[in-house]
Formats: C-alpha cells, structure tokens, sequence
C-alpha cells in the first residue's frame, strides 16, 4: 500500500510539475509577442514606413471589420474550402497511407508516381484546377486536397513502416485478429505520426486556399487580402493576415485536443500513465 501511494504522490508531482512549465510556456510566449507588438510599434512610428501599418491601427481596422457582416462572408467562404479540401486530402492520405504502409508491393509499384506527383509545385496545380473546375469553390478546394493530402499521407505512411513488426507477430500468435491487431496495435503505434502529419497539413490546407483565391476568384480572405494590397490598405491586409493565422491556430488546437483524448499515454519520467 505505501508503494502505491508513493508512486500515487509521484504521479501527480510529476503533473503537478508539468503544469507549471505549460503555464511557464505560455506566459513566454505572450511576453514575446508583446515585446515584438512594441517594437514593431515603435519602429513604424519612429521611421517612415508608408506601407508597414502600426499595430494599433490594425487593431483598430481588425476591430471594424469584425463589427460588420462583409468580411464573415469571406472568412465563410475560405473555411468552406479548406474544411472540405482538407477532409478530403486528409480522409484519402490516411487510406492509402495505412495500405501502402502495410503493403512492401503496393510501396515499391506506387512510389515512383506519389514522387512524381508530390515534385511538382503546389502553387503551379492552381491555375490547372481553375481550367478544369472553373473559378468557383471546386478548384480550390482541389488545391487545399493537394496540399493536405501529401503531408498526411507520408507521415501516415512513415508511422506505419516504423511498426515493430514482431509486436503485430506476437499479438497475432497470441490470438488477435487482423481488427484487433489493427486496432490494439498498428494504429497506437502509428497515432503520434499520424497526427503530426494531420496538424501539418492545416497550415498548408489554408496556404491551398489563399493560392486558389489569389490566382482567380471575388470572395474569400485571399481576395479580401489581394484587394487590400492592391488599393495599399496596409492595415486591412495585415487584419485579413491575422484572421488567416487564427484560423490555423483554432484548427491546429482542436486537433491537439482531440490527440489527448484518443492517445490517452504519455511517458513521465521513464513511467507510462494514464491521463
């Protein structure tokens, strides 16, 4: 009984300790921010810079479009694409990730083509998907699918072939089925590289997005950014950057929040324990 209260007291030092260097993160984090939105502050206001909008200002300008319904419009329309392209890219990269990953002779045929295609240059598909689907949402979304689907695909793909194989031989002498062994075994070793590639991607899904609008389109934050540069509204185009960038943040938390809920171990100090 002492020993299991022992490593009782352990385990929630070891929390305990984990807790306060997140909160030591975090508060580093916003202190940098705060001494680069100063700096930036005070360079802009101390030289002349035209076109490099102060902080506030673009605070201020962030604050003006938020209170109006316009800009939701855009922002509907750039989530709209990346959220479809994404699910999609994501949704094919996984499955044939987990089957070339599990298949030496489907690898060795198909990689000279995953190859191939992945050389060549995301932004220079867009006016190719534009030509065939037209300017509408289905050609960006076709580029957000090019730009989720590789990076999902090979870090599920790696997760995969780095699998001890004797551990899936071992489960399968022990009886498991080929579900159970997937379940119980390949896809828990798989997970951290699984959804490393699935936060990857989203950066690149809205890079996807932004390149679509920027090539051929009347809505969207990317045609909301491109206007503002070309009138020279340097605070509504740093708003419209900053919109996209919590975006990416919003999307990126959620999946962390949906990794902690399904890979439910982490090691602490040598120990496995469950969250």
């Amino acid at each position: 009984m002492a020993t299991v209260e022992a490593q009782r007291i352990g385990i929630t030092a070891s929390r305990r300790r984990r807790r306060l260097s997140k909160m030591g993160i975090v508060a580093t984090q916003v202190g940098i921010l705060v001494v680069l939105l100063l700096l930036w502050q005070f360079l802009v206001t101390s030289a002349t810079l035209p076109y490099f909008s102060r902080p506030t200002l673009i605070a201020a300008k962030l604050w003006e479009l938020l209170s109006h319904h316009q800009i939701y419009r855009h922002i509907s329309v750039t989530l709209t694409e990346i959220a479809i392209g994404y699910a999609m890219g994501a949704g094919f990269g996984l499955s044939l990730g987990f089957v070339l990953g599990r298949s030496q002779f489907l690898s060795a045929a198909l990689q000279p083509y995953i190859i191939g295609l992945y050389s060549i240059p995301k932004i220079a598909l867009a006016p190719v998907f534009i030509v065939w689907l037209g300017l509408g949402m289905a050609s960006k979304v076709a580029v957000v699918f090019v730009a989720s689907f590789f990076l999902v695909f090979f870090n599920t793909y790696s997760g995969l072939m780095s699998i001890n194989e004797e551990l899936v031989q071992l489960a399968r002498l022990m009886g498991a089925s080929w579900p159970q062994v997937t379940m119980r075994v390949i896809l828990p070793a798989a997970a951290d590289q699984v959804f490393l590639g699935l936060r990857t991607a989203v950066p690149y899904a809205v890079i996807g997005a932004v390149i679509g609008e920027y090539i051929g389109s009347n809505e969207g934050l990317g045609y909301f950014i491109l206007y503002a540069s070309q009138t020279y509204d340097a605070s509504a185009l740093f708003a419209g950057i900053i919109i996209l960038v919590a975006i990416v943040f919003s999307a990126n938390f959620g999946l962390s929040w949906l990794e902690r809920r399904i890979i439910r171990w982490r090691r602490i100090e040598g120990q496995t324990v469950q969250l």
